[in-house]
């Protein structure tokens, strides 16, 4: 990974230095408002008997979080790179040079869009905040023309792939962005069979508990506590637990609702013609991405659990680059992601082709799991019972055996790859359904890992390695024989000649 060059720190005098925005002095104390508020409470509890001192502590406190940042920080954009200069104590230099410029993203929150300013993020390569620049916050229309400059100039892959439309010619370059998709309301149908909304009740749930406790609610409310089970305890338990469910339920959906339309409200994804790609999305905090399209190195297909009944799916690439998972598209219709997987990486069979099974082995691997967590949950519900508990209970063990089966067997079903062409296809063994597609072009390598139970089976798991995404990408339970052939097959030519395969099917 390529960090901001460091690059010669001497002032280029012929071009001039230039502040933030003074609305950056409003910004940062948002900004740092959860870091702010025990140094507040402790300066008001500190000065009860000095009102002089509070006053006076608050004061240089509002200095230290408002002016010194807009007066310490500068910036320069010179025909090689942007640097940019902050801190008061401990100088930082953060260089971006211009011909290793990967990204530039352009954010604004609401304190942001009120106050009409933006963040830019400008991103050179890496994984880290050491391969990123940041400008917080300036003008939206110096952002803009910022954005504009920079990612005019970026180096773009010589070499890229050409991106065909859906009926297979060649898309020529245009000189106003295409639009690949957006945003439609029907999307929000996809957002209550995420489980972000119920991750979000149950943190709300436990954020309120923790504050009841701390103002001892609790303590208070015995009393409306006792009288509540009193009333309840005629209602047999399942139906109890049934309105509890459902309530969640019906908590999390509108809280999934809520989020995807603050998330990805608007939503774009258009072509330019400089060879990026951009995506705008957010309600109250807007965000912009651009990465550039010759950097696609395949796509990531998510089909969640609850999603798959009503056909939803989103869409992210596989990319190297500051952005290795862009977003390119939200929960939506499945039939919309595999036409976007089209347009931007050319995948439209490999999205929605039969995957090879991994055979008995594999199969038999996921069932003994399922079995093992299923005959401890039965096991569990049954000694319970066994020490007095309801017998609804075993009721409930029997269920968890037969779901942790089911699981077992849908993560089968979901396990497998494909070879064509131009692309490796890889479903990973899980309950949702995933599939990456990677160019045979990006493969860099592979990595053969067989433990013991693995070797009793003779099947191994297949890491596939590529400079994109997540780096590594692992076929898991693959038969040894066909483990050999994937990789005799996806090696290049000269490569060939060097992979062993064993009287067994392994690799050496």
């Amino acid at each position: 990974m390529t960090p901001p060059d460091p690059g010669p720190t001497e002032p280029d005098e012929s071009t001039p230095w230039r502040r933030l925005s003074p609305g950056t002095m409003a910004v940062k104390p948002v900004e740092q408002l959860p870091q702010l508020i025990p140094v507040l409470i402790a300066v008001i509890f500190a000065g009860r008997g000095a009102p002089l001192f509070s006053f006076a502590a608050t004061l240089a406190l509002v200095v230290f979080v408002t002016l010194v940042p807009w007066l310490t920080t500068r910036y320069q954009v010179t025909d090689d790179r942007v640097q940019v200069r902050s801190g008061l104590i401990t100088r930082k230099v953060a260089t971006a040079r211009r011909d290793r410029i990967r990204s530039v993203d352009v954010t604004a929150g609401p304190v942001h869009r009120l106050l009409r300013l933006a963040k830019v993020t400008i991103g050179t390569g890496g994984d880290n905040d050491s391969a990123t620049v940041k400008l917080n916050a300036l003008s939206a229309v110096d952002a803009r023309t910022l954005h504009g400059t920079l990612m005019a100039t970026a180096p773009r892959t010589p070499a890229g792939p050409t991106v065909p439309s859906v009926s297979g010619a060649a898309v020529e370059p245009a000189t106003r962005p295409t639009v690949l998709t957006h945003f439609r309301p029907g999307w929000l149908v996809y957002s209550p069979f995420s489980l972000a909304g119920l991750a979000t009740a149950a943190a709300a749930l436990g954020v309120g508990a923790q504050i009841a406790n701390e103002a001892d609610l609790f303590e208070r409310g015995v009393g409306t506590a006792e009288r509540a089970a009193e009333a309840l305890r005629d209602i047999p338990v399942l139906i109890i637990v049934a309105v509890a469910v459902v309530t969640i339920v019906l908590v999390g959906a509108v809280l999934s609702v809520v989020g995807y339309i603050l998330s990805y409200w608007n939503f774009g994804l258009t072509r330019h013609a400089d060879g990026t790609l951009r995506t705008e999305r957010g309600l109250l905090t807007t965000t912009a991405v651009s990465f550039d399209e010759s950097r696609i190195r395949g796509t990531h297909l998510h089909e969640p659990v609850l999603m798959r009944p009503v056909h939803g799916a989103r869409l992210h690439g596989i990319a190297i680059g500051g952005v290795k998972h862009p977003l390119l598209l939200p929960p939506a219709p499945v039939d919309e992601a595999i036409r976007v997987g089209n347009l931007v990486a050319r995948e439209g069979r490999e999205l929605t082709m039969p995957l090879t099974p991994h055979g008995r082995a594999a199969r038999v691997r996921r069932l003994n799991r399922a079995l093992i967590v299923g005959a401890v949950l039965l096991t569990a519900a049954g000694a319970a019972v066994a020490a007095g508990a309801p017998r609804w209970l075993l009721v409930l063990g029997v269920l968890a055996f037969s779901a942790s089966v089911a699981l077992g067997v849908l993560r089968y079903r979901h396990l497998g790859h494909a070879l064509t062409d131009r692309s490796v296809v890889i479903a990973p063994p899980r309950v949702a359904r995933h599939r990456h597609t990677l160019d045979r072009d990006g493969i860099v390598g592979w990595t053969t890992r067989t433990s013991w139970f693995q070797r009793r089976a003779a099947v191994c798991t297949v890491t596939v390695a590529t400079a994109a995404g997540s780096e590594g990408y692992e076929m898991v339970d693959v038969r040894d024989d066909a483990a050999a052939d994937f990789i005799v097959a996806t090696a290049p030519p000269w490569m060939s000649r060097f992979v062993v395969t064993t009287s067994t099917g392994s690799v050496d």
